[in-house]
């Protein structure tokens, strides 16, 4: 009898070895698949762009096969919940947009989720400021003139945005504010979609960063009449920023970073914070991020974005109540 009891606690220690190895090694062997990354804006869009120009970079320094996917809607709502609600095994994981983390839940009531407590952040890899644009056949030339037709007209001028609940959606509200005027913001799935909206004339304008318009700014088909940026665009210097014009507002910026559902092991956080840090140091990368002309290299850990979007969330709060309230 006392042997067998022997013989089962060798083997059970035998089993746990074994298991233990097997698990260090799998852990090793990460990724074994492809990992989908989610874009939870429309294809087209900055976001969309940014991610698809940096990719196989990002995969080569993580060793894996990126599948770009995207899952838009509710000012990117939508593609967060999916990765919020998926597996925490690094196989799904999210470009960690600060609109839908720190914006879109102040304008969506029970949004399915929390920053502070359902997602796992990764790193922040960049930010891209914005502009306001129309297109060239507008007759309104300049943002003075913007600003005098929006006051003699309320409500009539449409911007289209990038979601409800975006920085873009912000920054309109914000700026109807500050200028005494009511621009109505139209929401879409993401930038990809404002563009042929503004340029079929379903909106008069768009708050929008530059690599979505770029094409059509170079051929004259769309202007830009201010930068919502402290400083004016490096490429385009001829654009006024915000400030310039009178404006002490709206100087926001919308953060990219990656992050997965809450509980993903800390092992393959470190590995994709890594895999990133080395991709936003690779020259061609930079270069990459320059010929944009819209994202800015911005690396944070995953704790330091993290504290960033949470800071941010607070901030808005009053902005986002005062909107509210003037709606009432």
């Amino acid at each position: 009898m006392r042997q067998n009891k022997k013989r089962s606690v060798l083997w059970f220690l035998v089993i746990s070895v074994l298991f233990l190895t097997s698990g260090v090694a799998l852990g090793d062997t990460y990724p074994k698949g492809p990992v989908q990354l989610v874009i939870p804006f429309s294809p087209g869009g900055t976001t969309d762009i940014l991610w698809r120009s940096i990719s196989e970079f990002a995969g080569k320094n993580a060793k894996a096969t990126l599948s770009l996917v995207n899952k838009t809607g509710g000012g990117g709502i939508v593609g967060t919940s999916f990765v919020v609600n998926s597996k925490p095994d690094g196989y799904t994981l999210v470009s960690a947009n600060s609109d839908p983390l720190n914006i879109a839940p102040l304008f969506t009531p029970n949004t399915p989720y929390s920053a502070d407590k359902d997602l796992t952040f990764i790193c922040k890899i960049a930010v891209f400021p914005f502009t306001i644009a129309l297109r060239a056949d507008s007759p309104i030339k300049t943002l003075e003139e913007l600003v005098a037709y929006a006051k003699a007209n309320p409500g009539k001028l449409k911007a289209g945005v990038a979601g409800a609940g975006t920085t873009p959606h912000l920054i309109v509200e914000m700026f109807n504010k500050a200028a005494g005027i009511q621009i109505t913001p139209v929401p879409f799935g993401g930038a990809g979609e404002v563009v042929p909206n503004l340029l079929g004339g379903h909106v008069d304008l768009t708050v929008i960063s530059i690599p979505p318009i770029k094409s059509h700014f170079l051929s004259g088909k769309v202007r830009v009449l201010a930068s919502f940026s402290p400083t004016r665009p490096k490429d385009f210097p001829q654009i006024p920023t915000i400030g310039e014009k009178g404006y002490k507002t709206a100087n926001i910026s919308t953060g990219v970073g990656l992050a997965g559902p809450k509980g993903l092991p800390e092992s393959i956080v470190k590995h994709w914070e890594q895999a990133m840090d080395k991709t936003m140091k690779d020259p061609k990368v930079i270069d990459i991020m320059d010929k944009l002309d819209g994202p800015i290299v911005d690396f944070k850990t995953g704790e330091e974005y993290k504290k960033e979007i949470l800071a941010e969330l607070e901030g808005f709060k009053p902005i986002v109540a005062s909107i509210k309230d003037k709606k009432k």
